[in-house]
Parts: C-alpha cells; sequence; structure tokens
C-alpha cells in the first residue's frame, strides 16, 4: 500500500539543514508534553501488511472518533490528540459510553522531576464492549487495558527515555461457518473465549550532533491462556556522517530476534516452535541541494531460522533508492523510489491485526524484493494539496489470514476448533498500486481529505490473495462551526475481498475448493462535540450510521449502528 506524504514531508524534501552563513542556537527551558513522553500509536499508520483496514485519521484534540469496526485500537477509538494537549495542558482524562455496553476510558499524566528537562509520565486506557450482535453462537464481547510508564530527559545535545508497560485484552472466537450447527458438538459460550497478555520495555537514544545518531532497544514478552509465547528483542543503532558538499552517509543496524512456541491442540498433540534471527545492514548516501534530494543504498538481511527443528536460512538483498525533484519550487515536487526490507512475522503483531486468530500459527518473515513507485506531489492551489502515487511491488511470503475448517475426528475441541479461527497463509504477490490523495483547507475551520487506493494482484500459488482489498476510499470532514461547537464526518469504502476455504469432510462428503467473496461495504461515521471551556469537551459520535453489519474478517460481523458519547477533561496537576 502507498502512504499519503504532503510536498513538504520531512524525509522527502531536500535537506537544507547545512544550507546558509550562520549558525544560531537559541536554549530554552523544556516543558515534557504527554506527546513526549509517550510515542504509542494509538493511530497507526497502514501498512502494507494493512491494506483490509481502515485509514487512520489522525485527529485534532476536538475529535473523538470511536471504532466501529469491532475491533478495538484498529479504529483509534476515543482517540486524543497528545499533541495538541501540549498547547493547553500536560494532563487528560476521557470517559465516554456506548450501546453494546462499549466504555472508553483514559488517563494521561506527565510530571517534571528535579530538572526541567527530566520527566515521568503515565498513560492508562481501557477499552471493552459487553457485545450484542444477534445470530451467533458465542458470545462477541471484549476488552483490552494497558498500563505505561516513561522516564526521559531532553538536552540541547541529544534525549533519552525509556519506557514499560503491560497490556491484557480478552476476545472471542465468535465468527462460526454458515454450516455451523452446536447440536454437533458439545459447546458453551466460554468456550470461544481467549486471552492475550505482554510486558514490554524499550529504551531509546538520540543525538543531535554525533556521528551515532540514534539507538533503540525494546523487549517484549507475549503470552495467550493456551500456553503459547513469545519473546522479542530489538536492537537498533543508526549513525550519520556528514560529508562536503552537501553529502550525508546513514548506516543502519538492525537485529531483530524472536522466539515463538504454540501449543498445538489436534489429534496429535505437540509443540510448534520457531525462532529467527535477522540481521539487517542498509548503508546508503545522500545528496542534496535546494531544489533535490537523492539517496543511494541498499539493504541486506541475513536471516537465521528454524521451524520445527528444521533449519530457514536465507539472504536478501534489496534496493534502498530515493529521490526527489522540485520541478515548480514549493509547489510541485516529483519523486521516485526503488525500496524493499524484510519484515518479521510475529504471534504478537499478528493477533494486534486480527485477534481472532488461533494460538498455533507457522510464522515466516516477509520479504519486500522491491517496491518501485513513481509520483508527484504539490499544490494545486494556496489551500489545496495533492499526492499523486502508482507503482509495483514484489514480496516473498507475504503472509494472509484464512479461516481454519472444522477438524474432524476431535473429541475434546478448543475454543478455536470450530471453523472459527484464522491461520496463516504464505505465498509470492507481486502487486500494482495506484493511489491518490486531495486535500483541502478551506478555512481555519473547515477541512476536507480525501485518498484512494487501487490495488491488482497476483499470487503464484493460489487463485487470489486474502483479506486484501481490491480498493479502498477514504474521506474526512472536519469542521469547526465556532469556539465551541464543532464536527466530523468520516467515510470509508472497502472494496472486495476473498478467503481460502480448505476442502473439508461435511457429512462423510469431501467439499470442493472454492475461494469466498466477502462483500465491499461502506461505514459512514459522524462526531459532534461541545467545548463549553479550554478544559471540558463534551462529544457525542455515531458510528457505522447506515447499520452495515459488513464483515472485518470473513465469517467476522461487526457492530451495527453505534452512538457512544462522553467527556475529555484536560488539567495540570501544578
Amino acid at each position: 500500500m502507498t502512504q499519503a506524504t504532503m510536498a513538504q514531508n520531512e524525509n522527502n524534501r531536500p535537506d537544507r539543514s547545512e544550507v546558509g552563513k550562520e549558525e544560531v542556537t537559541i536554549v530554552s527551558d523544556y516543558q515534557a508534553t504527554l506527546s513526549d513522553v509517550f510515542k504509542i500509536n494509538d493511530n497507526p499508520l497502514i501498512s502494507d501488511e494493512d491494506l483490509n483496514q481502515r485509514r487512520a485519521v489522525n485527529y485534532t484534540i476536538f475529535s473523538v472518533p470511536v471504532a466501529s469496526t469491532f475491533i478495538p485500537e484498529k479504529g483509534a477509538a476515543a482517540q486524543v490528540n497528545a499533541d495538541s494537549l501540549a498547547h493547553f495542558y500536560n494532563n487528560y482524562a476521557l470517559l465516554g459510553y456506548g450501546n453494546y455496553g462499549t466504555l472508553r476510558g483514559e488517563l494521561g499524566i506527565v510530571e517534571h522531576i528535579g530538572s526541567k528537562n527530566v520527566y515521568l509520565g503515565g498513560l492508562f486506557k481501557h477499552h471493552s464492549s459487553d457485545g450484542g450482535i444477534e445470530g451467533l453462537f458465542f458470545d462477541d464481547d471484549f476488552r483490552k487495558t494497558s498500563l505505561d510508564f516513561n522516564f526521559g530527559q531532553k538536552n540541547t545535545n541529544n534525549q533519552w527515555k525509556a519506557q514499560f508497560g503491560a497490556m491484557d485484552s480478552r476476545y472471542s472466537w465468535y465468527g462460526t461457518p454458515e454450516n455451523f450447527n452446536p447440536s454437533d458438538f458439545s459447546v458453551s459460550a466460554f468456550d470461544a473465549k481467549h486471552k492475550f497478555n505482554d510486558v514490554h520495555l524499550s529504551a531509546a537514544y538520540e543525538s543531535y550532533s554525533k556521528a551515532f545518531e540514534k539507538m533503540d532497544i525494546s523487549y517484549k514478552y507475549f503470552w495467550d491462556d493456551f500456553d503459547s509465547k513469545e519473546s522479542r528483542f530489538i536492537l537498533n543503532p543508526k549513525f550519520q556522517l556528514n560529508l562536503p558538499n552537501s553529502t550525508k552517509v546513514h548506516v543502519d543496524v538492525e537485529a531483530d530476534y524472536l522466539n515463538t512456541s504454540f501449543s498445538t491442540y489436534n489429534s496429535s498433540y505437540q509443540y510448534l516452535k520457531s525462532n529467527y534471527f535477522n540481521l539487517s545492514l542498509n548503508p546508503s548516501v545522500r545528496f542534496f541541494d535546494t531544489d533535490y534530494s537523492v539517496e543511494l543504498g541498499a539493504g541486506l538481511t541475513y536471516i537465521l531460522g528454524k521451524n520445527n527443528g528444521i533449519e530457514n536460512n536465507s539472504v536478501v538483498v534489496y534496493p534502498m533508492i530515493k529521490a526527489n525533484y522540485d520541478l515548480v519550487k514549493d509547489i510541485v515536487q516529483a519523486y521516485a523510489g526503488a525500496v524493499g526490507g524484510v519484515k518479521q512475522n510475529s504471534y504478537a503483531d499478528l493477533a494486534e491485526e486480527n485477534p481472532f486468530v488461533a494460538p498455533e500459527l507457522e510464522l515466516n518473515p516477509t520479504k519486500t524484493l522491491y517496491d518501485l513507485y513513481l509520483g508527484m506531489r504539490g499544490k494545486l492551489y494556496h489551500n489545496i494539496s495533492y499526492n499523486i502515487k502508482a507503482g509495483f511491488k514484489s514480496e516473498d511470503d507475504k503472509a494472509m489470514f484464512n479461516i481454519y475448517p472444522i477438524e474432524s475426528g476431535l473429541t475434546n475441541r478448543m475454543g478455536f476448533q470450530y471453523g472459527n479461527s484464522f491461520g496463516i497463509l504464505y505465498d509470492q504477490i507481486k502487486t500494482y498500486y495506484a493511489f491518490g490523495a486531495l486535500n483541502f483547507e478551506f478555512t481555519d475551520e473547515v477541512a476536507l481529505n480525501l485518498s484512494g487506493t487501487y490495488y491488482h494482484f497476483k499470487a503464484e500459488n493460489f487463485d487470489n490473495v486474502y483479506h486484501l482489498p481490491q480498493a479502498k476510499i477514504n474521506a474526512n470532514v472536519l469542521i469547526n462551526f465556532n469556539e465551541r461547537w464543532f464536527s466530523d464526518l468520516n467515510f470509508a469504502y472497502i472494496g472486495q475481498r476473498f478467503d481460502y476455504i480448505q476442502p473439508q469432510e461435511v457429512g462423510g462428503i469431501m467439499t470442493d475448493f472454492d475461494d469466498k467473496e466477502i462483500e465491499d461495504f461502506v461505514d459512514f461515521n459522524l462526531t459532534v462535540g461541545y467545548r463549553p471551556s479550554s478544559q471540558w469537551m463534551f462529544f457525542l459520535k455515531g458510528n457505522n450510521i447506515f447499520n452495515q453489519n459488513y464483515y472485518r474478517f470473513n465469517q467476522y460481523q461487526t457492530q451495527g449502528f453505534q452512538v457512544f458519547g462522553g467527556a475529555m477533561y484536560k488539567f495540570d496537576l501544578k
């Protein structure tokens, strides 16, 4: 998938950091804010692996959307823009409630310790629903709670921070197949419930003036209530060297270790174990001037892996080339690139994207051999910007979700063995894509954002790709009627998708192979808010207003029309 980038994108425009005759240093007291303390991506950027997910929209502080896709966090329910909060107060509390027993609560606090450059912060988040989708054989309630703490310091020449936290969540495999008959099994509403938990630690250091540019370290321990567990450790140092004639050399190193153990509950009970150590080296040299920038580089990843005792080692070489050129200065910019990389597919990440996966998955890294793209971005008028892009991408071991069939011959079934959980398929996928976006800022009170992407996939071993849409369209309109009243409209269209239906025995007869079409859908949401003061905000949101019981994943129907209301309070402790 493509990523929408404005004409003044910091990572793509010509680097002018060294242009000029004088150096001016301004020193001021540092004031920590929630945006410094927590860089938690509650509104995640959509990656190529999330093509069937609604576009994430970064709302202002006055916009409080609620997810209508039933998947917590993915729709950024009750999102609060911490960067906006920094302009007024350091801390906030949010509480909201809606039909389907939906409850959302958040509390974010940051305080200075001793020196004003040192801060300590905490962030608590809870999102839950009692469910209530009609016609289900299993309960569809869910909950997710997380608590994070952060400690850091920001100085003139560097900054550092450390974070630790934990997460607890519970879901249900409520999506059963069309031919499911509960009388054929001994089932109860509790059979399909399952839990995810994690504890995570991370630390980061960044220098503004030295060749050692940055270091990121993270560790996550993830487990479920089926005795499956996973450890992941990532070490990512970055180096930068400034050379004469506006030239920079970058070296990005990453060591990514993953160890996963699944307990299988089929007739031959055993453990599925996998571990991968991916070591990547990405050197590049960047040339830039006032109207262009060119980055020439390459990536090398050595994959040392083992699946159930069978070695799975490989070396992946891919390009890292990017170029930008100002066709008309500050108005039109052309850009192109050829990039690639290796993505570690972990149990934690797959469960975050789709919490209905089975606790027994085959894990392989996805290798993007190349992603070739060409685009143009700029301004049509002073308040109208655009971005168009087309590309071709080749991926090996692309991970795709598919429903596991009902297993015959099992006497004691677990909650995910009723044809209601997802496994992973891998294939070599080639993708042609075209992307376009328009952003209108009519006044300070009205903004309109439109974007759309079309995909054409070609799979090597399967007839289709699975749970990836053929098209996506998104629209967002934000209106501030006055200082107190505002509204936020969101529209999303997700095109047709497919699921791979494996042949299975039904009534003593084997079914034929046939990919299942998952219908396209439209999701329309509207928020209305009221700000009686600078500290208080009240909001009311209607989600899935068209009341479409569409399928986010095959067999997994979403909640219908939803109403969610609440309030947010901003404050300072001192």
